[in-house]
């Protein structure tokens, strides 16, 4: 398998593709990697295994259930580390998310119907850093994605999740949050909309911890703190940039809220 794949992730695939090729026979023809392994950033313990899999016929309602019960057995087999992914169609890889479906998404061991992932961002890191693990080469598939294309799709995505989330962030009472809630929504805030930041300035996709030291040298010196914090939480240290809860939340609101505006007054 390929050397960028952790050996505990080759453990988990091998098993995986041995159980499904015994479980759903004849119907796998590709497996692949996109997400944080295909950009140099797995954490143990922490990331996901994004897949992208590719079948050679429309998968039934009986083949979710087989697919469900064993992803639901690896799950329980490690449990420390997920498989999050789609299986489709050959024809079906680089498709807008309008153009699939009958399309079977795995996600923190639930398996459902649906094409969350056909989306600019799995298909760019799918083509220029996507793993093959079975099948043919990921190069060989033939699509492309557009730059503005890309760059639409993330500004979208920070005016509606992005957006919603801060102002969820601004309800919050710091003496009602425990400590590990407030890392785990600095760690999860600040990392992701300074990844989206990096996809509006760059035209590329990288880590979120590359997201974030990238914008430790393009935005004001008052964010750094918290976005140190970031990094220090996503790499399990235990240093700390904050002195309170209070502050750690505050200025994970005003670094989303300029990042924000910055982003919809440059792209706009």
């Amino acid at each position: 398998m390929d050397s960028r794949v952790p050996l505990h992730v080759q453990n988990i695939l091998n098993d995986y593709i041995n159980l499904f090729q015994n479980k759903v026979p004849n119907t796998l023809e590709g497996f692949y990697l996109h997400g944080s392994i295909a950009l140099n950033a797995y954490i143990n313990g922490s990331s996901d295994i994004d897949f992208i899999a590719v079948v050679n016929r429309s998968l039934t309602e009986e083949d979710m259930k087989v697919i469900s019960d064993l992803h639901k057995e690896l799950n329980q087999k490690y449990k420390d580390t997920g498989m999050d992914g789609s299986y489709l169609l050959d024809e079906d890889v680089g498709k807008k998310q309008s153009e699939v479906t009958g399309c079977l998404k795995v996600n923190e061991g639930k398996t459902n119907w649906g094409n969350d992932d056909m989306n600019p961002i799995t298909w760019w890191i799918l083509k220029n850093k996507g793993i093959t693990v079975l099948g043919p080469d990921v190069a060989t598939y033939n699509f492309s994605v557009d730059e503005r294309v890309l760059a639409d799709y993330v500004l979208e995505n920070m005016n509606s999740y992005w957006s919603s989330r801060l102002k969820k962030i601004k309800k919050y009472k710091a003496f009602l949050i425990p400590n590990k809630l407030v890392d785990l929504e600095v760690e999860w805030s600040i990392t992701g909309i300074l990844r989206q930041f990096y996809t509006l300035q760059e035209y590329m996709i990288v880590s979120k911890v590359d997201a974030c030291k990238y914008a430790i040298h393009h935005l004001p010196e008052e964010f750094h703190n918290i976005i140190n914090e970031a990094i220090s939480i996503r790499e399990g240290s235990n240093i700390r940039y904050c002195n309170s809860k209070k502050q750690r939340i505050d200025d994970t609101i005003q670094c989303m809220d300029y990042i924000l505006k910055h982003c919809n007054r440059v792209k706009n």
